[in-house]
């Protein structure tokens, strides 16, 4: 919808928050708080996107957000005074205002929105929510089924503090009347700034009320402290859960496994208790999960066993039928087809080919001080429990590794390679 503009409010300085940087920044399920507004405006405006922000966070946003306008909001004036940044920058009929720290909004409740909008003919549309606990939010007072007004917390009486029906301070207005009428709102006395909500006073008694649809209360819950960030993280999580189980995968206890907004996961896939996948995962069908494991930067193809308490790290690549147990971790490598890696082993930089076992204890020693070598296991190939692997070193096809060798030669196809001191039994005196 390229006629149409949205403005994100991005200009606060998490004061709340507590954290060390913007909360705008803070990863929910892998990717920024501002992402995933910025994600379900591009898909509104294509990039008729412009972004208030303040001079602290305008750098640090540009590095993860692309396809933006920005605008600075030179003074904290509040609300009414960060949409007026944006002025200029807004050439179409009608804007969309969304905040950056209401991460949950999602592209069906903004198109009803629009929808709601563009059928009534109205000048302005929010969306509102019913809630148990409306204490923060602003009080919606209604007039029949336009809205007369919405009231502050800071400025509610006794009364209006028991009203459910809450603002969200998402709207769709005309740009033109707008603006227009921006310019009426007053400073608040008590917080000494320019609250936006005020405008539906005015729009009311213009008699051009804004009408509202009504939304669930979870999709616009705001991120200003820490404890609001993990009620976000949890509800992000249920719908990542729920999506998976739509698509046939088993998440066994899934209070306690993360997912990334980015994992892909085909059918059939059994994800355990306790398991971690973090950003650029891709796992195909019939692949088990088992408890403990930490997947990142991965792709794993159909029918593995991975775990439990494995740890597969990024640019790692396992192919079909190939088990990875306990206690066993990969970095960088290419692992071929039905290769058994069961137990407490490193394996590194390292390409293995198909049918290979590894024995327990197993290490690639790819890093010499200065830069990382490469381990090559060809096709066949026994490696024995406890050996250590030198790189750079190839073993050939089918060779064997005696248990306890370590190896820092090449070792020829179908050779069988020792390497241990001889035993020495002293007897007590």
């Amino acid at each position: 919808m390229s006629n149409l503009s949205t403005v994100i409010l991005a200009a606060g300085n998490s004061t709340r928050f507590k954290g060390k940087k913007s909360k705008l920044l803070y990863p929910l399920s892998g990717l920024p708080i501002i992402n995933h507004v910025v994600n379900v405006a591009k898909k509104i405006s294509g990039k008729n996107i412009i972004i208030v922000c303040n001079k602290n966070n305008l750098k640090l946003l540009k590095d993860i957000v692309v396809g933006c306008t920005f605008v600075i909001q030179k003074k904290q004036k509040g609300t009414a005074d960060a949409i007026k940044s944006a002025r200029s920058k807004i050439k179409t009929k009608d804007f969309i205002v969304l905040f950056g720290d209401v991460p949950l909004i999602n592209n069906a409740i903004i198109k009803k929105l629009i929808n709601h909008h563009n059928k009534n003919n109205t000048y302005g549309s929010m969306i509102a929510f019913n809630t148990n606990n409306p204490y923060g939010y602003g009080r919606v007072i209604l007039n029949g089924k336009f809205i007369s007004k919405v009231i502050e917390e800071i400025n509610c009486t006794n009364e209006e503090k028991n009203i459910n029906l809450c603002n969200s301070g998402i709207m769709i207005v005309n740009s033109k009347f707008f603006f227009d009428k921006l310019k009426l709102i007053k400073i608040n006395k008590k917080k000494n700034e320019r609250y936006l909500p005020d405008i539906f006073k005015i729009y009311f008694f213009s008699k051009r009320p804004f009408s509202f649809i009504i939304s669930e209360e979870n999709i616009m819950l705001g991120v200003n402290t820490l404890d609001d960030l993990n009620k976000v993280e949890k509800i992000f999580q249920s719908k990542m859960i729920e999506k998976l189980n739509k698509k046939g995968v088993i998440v066994r206890n899934p209070e306690t496994c993360y997912i990334n907004f980015d994992t892909v996961v085909e059918k059939n896939v059994i994800i355990e208790s306790n398991v971690s996948l973090n950003k650029n995962i891709i796992i195909k069908e019939g692949v088990t999960i088992k408890s403990h494991s930490y997947i990142e930067g991965a792709k794993i193809e159909k029918n593995c066993s991975i775990g439990p308490f494995a740890r597969i790290r990024p640019s790692t690549h396992i192919n079909e039928n190939s088990k990875i147990g306990n206690f066993v971790e990969i970095k960088n490598s290419e692992i071929g087809k039905n290769v058994s890696i069961s137990h407490l082993s490193y394996i590194g930089d390292s390409k293995i080919e198909n049918n290979v076992n590894i024995g327990a204890g197993t290490i690639t020693c790819n890093f010499d001080g200065k830069r990382k070598n490469k381990t090559i296991i060809k096709e066949g190939s026994f490696i024995g429990s406890n050996s250590s692997l030198i790189a750079p070193v190839t073993i050939n096809k089918n060779a064997k590794i005696a248990a306890g060798s370590v190896i820092t030669e090449d070792i020829p196809s179908n050779n069988l390679a020792i390497e241990r001191s001889k035993l020495k039994i002293i007897k007590k005196k």
